[in-house]
C-alpha cells in the first residue's frame, strides 16, 4: 500500500538536497525574539517560548572559512562565463565537524545572491543545484537521480514494483541549460567508494562541459578525492603544473595564548545572539577556554554546546549558561572523558 504524500509547501522541514528545501534556506531570516517581550516565567517555561526555538539554532556565526566562501562565491561569478578552457571547480575540504557543509552552503547561498542582485527577477532560474552523493550498495551508481530529486522530476514508479529508477540525464540536462544552473554543490563526496569514483566524475565531468556549470566538492579529504581520480585520467605533468583542484580548507579553529582572537570573536559572535533573562554581555566570553577545551574548536560541536545549554538555561528557569550547565550536555568532544548517561 503506498503512503499517502502530504508536501511540505513552505519547504521548511525538506532538506536543502531539493529545489523547496533550498529556497527555504535561502529565504530564511533568523530574527533574534525580543527578552522584553518574553518575561521570565515562573517557575519554569512553556513549550510555546519563542526563545526555546530560536536557540535550537540561531544566527549563523561568521568563521574565516565563511567569509572566505562569500569571496569564493564572488569569484565563481566572475569567471563563470563562456571560457573556453571550461568552467573552474573547486574543494571544500577538512576534518569533519569543522563546518565544512554550513561552508559549502554559504558558497551557494552568496553565489545566488549575486545572481538576484545583478540579473532581473525570474521565478523560473535554477542558478544553483546542492546534492549529496547517493550511496549504491549492491547496485549500478546512478548519478543522475540526486540530480533529478532536487529538481522535482518523478524518476521512480511504485517502490513495490520493483522496477528500477530510469537515467534522469536528458531531462536533468535541459532544465541546467535553459534555467541558468550555473553552480552545483556536491556534499558527501566521501562517501564514495573507489570503484565508484570513476563513475561518478565521468558524470560530473559530462555535465559540467555540456552544461558550462562549476562544481564544488565537499567532504573530509575531497581535495584528495578529486585529484586521485584526476591522476587517474592523465599523467602528473613533468614540470610540476597544476598543484590541483582549488581548496578551500575548513579547520578548527586554534586557540592558545598567543592565537586566541579568532576564536573569541566566535564565542563573542554566540554571546551577542544569546537571549537570556540573567546572561550578562561577555559571560560567554570568560568561557572561552572551557569551551575550546570541550569542542576542540570544531565550529560543529561548538555551536550544539552552545544552544543546548541555552535551552536547557532556558527549560530549567537558570536564564545563564555556566561551566557547569556546558558540562552536563551530551555533545561535545569527549576525548577522555567518561561517557555521559541519559
Amino acid at each position: 500500500m503506498p503512503f499517502p504524500e502530504t508536501p511540505d509547501v513552505a519547504g521548511r522541514f525538506l532538506p536543502p538536497t531539493t529545489r523547496l528545501g533550498w529556497q527555504a534556506q535561502l529565504d530564511r531570516v533568523i530574527d533574534p525574539p525580543d527578552l522584553a517581550a518574553c518575561p521570565q516565567p515562573e517557575p519554569t517555561v512553556g513549550p510555546d517560548d519563542r526563545r526555546l526555538g530560536y536557540h535550537a539554532t540561531m544566527r549563523t556565526v561568521q568563521t574565516p572559512a565563511l567569509k572566505k566562501a562569500v569571496a569564493v562565491a564572488r569569484r565563481l561569478w566572475l569567471v563563470g562565463g563562456p571560457r573556453s578552457e571550461g568552467p573552474l571547480h573547486l574543494a571544500v575540504d577538512g576534518p569533519g565537524e569543522t563546518g565544512m557543509t554550513t561552508v559549502l552552503r554559504q558558497i551557494g547561498r552568496a553565489y545566488e545572491g549575486i545572481i538576484r542582485d545583478r540579473l532581473p527577477a525570474d521565478p523560473k532560474r535554477i542558478p544553483v543545484i546542492h546534492i549529496n552523493t547517493p550511496l549504491a550498495p549492491g547496485s549500478k551508481l546512478d548519478m543522475s537521480i540526486p540530480f533529478a530529486e532536487f529538481l522535482g522530476h518523478k524518476h521512480t514508479k511504485d517502490p513495490e514494483s520493483g522496477q528500477r529508477s530510469t537515467d534522469m540525464t536528458g531531462p536533468v540536462c535541459h532544465v541546467m541549460k535553459t534555467r541558468g544552473t550555473r553552480l552545483v554543490l556536491v556534499d558527501g563526496i566521501d562517501r564514495l567508494d573507489n570503484s565508484e569514483l570513476k563513475t561518478a566524475f565521468d558524470y560530473f565531468g559530462y555535465l559540467a562541459d555540456e552544461c558550462n556549470v562549476s562544481f564544488v566538492y565537499c567532504g573530509p579529504g575531497s581535495r584528495e578525492v578529486v585529484n586521485d581520480v584526476r591522476r587517474g585520467r592523465r599523467p602528473s605533468p613533468t614540470d610540476g603544473g597544476s598543484g590541483g583542484i582549488p581548496t578551500l580548507a575548513v579547520l578548527p579553529i586554534s586557540y592558545s595564548t598567543d592565537d586566541h582572537t579568532t576564536f573569541h570573536e566566535i564565542v563573542k559572535a554566540f554571546d551577542q545572539n544569546l537571549r537570556l533573562h540573567q546572561h550578562t554581555p561577555g559571560d560567554l566570553l570568560n568561557l572561552a577556554t572551557h569551551l575550546h577545551r570541550r569542542t576542540g574548536g570544531y565550529m560543529k560541536p561548538l555551536s550544539l554546546l552552545i544552544c543546548m545549554a541555552a535551552q536547557e538555561a532556558i527549560e530549567t528557569g537558570a536564564e545563564a549558561i555556566t561551566e557547569e550547565l556546558l558540562d552536563d550536555q551530551l555533545v561535545g568532544r569527549f576525548c577522555d572523558d567518561p561517557i555521559l548517561q541519559i
